[in-house]
């Protein structure tokens, strides 16, 4: 699972499972009467288990062009910090300034080799590392990165939520030992900044679930949830990328799950349309190089599902259209926001390049952005 390291301003490793930390930002969960909200993690769904997505599936991509962003940088560092080191050499020898060069270029191989590993597990791994929630049997089992797989009673379980100022907040579930002490934990799908009622709604849609006695108390939870995300058969398709891509920018991350009555962009989305752009095609990425996840025979067994269920979602999903491929008018839409958000990342780069060599003494370049919109508009003609 992806487990966190015990850090002294923010973790429930180690501490009691009762324990009410509001210095280090968490606190038992305490029972409300929310409404359950989904908020689109769903792979599966049936009478027998509901399976749902890691919590870092909603960030996917930002790791993969951040770090080669990071990388491109560093290779270009290691080749002016060696051309300086040659010069150096070449005019001084084994100078103290060209042992500075040495060390600079191996700081920053080794930083390229950190990025690589990191980047590795981004691109050839799972295209996402299922969390299953057994009703019948009462486990949920939660794949890692490892790509083990930690089997929990849920019965056990304690749950605690962090509320950390500033930070996204999340729903941990907690697995102590004996005497109460936490030693593993593993989050829900979601998080929020500042969305109390959110992060409640969400455990109190999984609690539901769970807890489902009956045909009418499983009814009400399924009839919460609109859409269907079958990564397990296949792998995301570019319409489901576009979609997720964009949960960062709707208003407060607020219930996604229906966007038509809750979408309403952020205005920052105008200035982050590069930044959306590079998280879009680093999801792509990751997910065309990495492998669709598995559980073990023994588990399959474990979950096994009638031929006839009535509350197996994935064969009657409950709003069909949303399954269906990209229409024409969203294919033409999907093409205009990357245009859009191509131009303005060449744009981004040709001004950081244009003030990086105003800088420079004795430049005489001319304009790179004043080249591309003349390439753009057809001047060169």
């Amino acid at each position: 699972m992806r487990r966190k390291k015990i850090k002294r301003h923010d973790d429930t490793l180690g501490r009691a499972s009762e324990e009410n930390d509001s210095k280090n930002g968490t606190s038992p969960y305490q029972k409300f009467s929310y409404p359950p909200r989904p908020e689109r993690p769903i792979v599966q769904f049936n009478s027998t288990y509901m399976e749902l997505v890691d919590m870092w599936d909603f960030i996917r991509g930002d790791v993969v062009w951040s770090h080669l962003i990071i990388a491109l940088v560093a290779i270009f560092g290691i080749g002016v910090v060696g051309y300086s080191m040659l010069f150096e050499f070449n005019k001084n020898g084994l100078s103290i300034d060209c042992l500075f060069y040495i060390v600079a270029n191996i700081i920053l191989f080794g930083l390229i080799y950190a990025l690589i590993r990191r980047l590795s597990r981004e691109l050839f791994s799972y295209t996402y590392f299922p969390v299953r929630f057994n009703r019948k049997e009462g486990k949920v089992y939660v794949m890692g990165t490892n790509k083990k797989v930690e089997t929990y009673d849920w019965a056990s379980l304690k749950v605690q939520m962090q509320l950390v100022t500033n930070t996204p907040r999340d729903i941990r579930h907690c697995d102590g030992d004996d005497k109460g002490i936490i030693q593993q934990i593993f989050s829900l799908p979601i998080h929020y900044l500042d969305v109390d009622e959110a992060l409640y709604g969400h455990f109190e849609f999984v609690n539901r679930y769970m807890s489902a006695t009956n045909d009418s108390e499983l009814a009400e939870v399924a009839s919460s949830i609109d859409h269907i995300l079958p990564i397990h058969q296949r792998k995301e398709t570019f319409k489901e990328s576009m979609q997720r891509s964009l949960f960062d920018y709707y208003y407060r991350f607020m219930n996604v799950e229906y966007p038509k009555t809750s979408v309403r962009f952020v205005s920052l989305f105008v200035v982050n349309i590069p930044f959306w752009f590079l998280k879009l095609w680093g999801r792509r990425l990751s997910i065309l190089t990495s492998t669709t996840p598995h559980f073990s025979a023994e588990i399959e067994n474990e979950c096994e599902v009638g031929l006839n269920d009535k509350f197996d979602l994935n064969k009657n999903p409950p709003i069909p259209e949303l399954m269906k491929p990209a229409t024409l008018l969203e294919r033409a839409l999907y093409f205009a926001m990357i245009v859009v958000a191509m131009l303005a990342s060449l744009s981004i780069l040709a001004i950081m390049i244009d003030i990086i060599i105003e800088v420079l003494p004795h430049s005489d370049y001319p304009s790179f952005f004043k080249i591309l919109w003349d390439w753009l508009l057809f001047r060169w003609i």
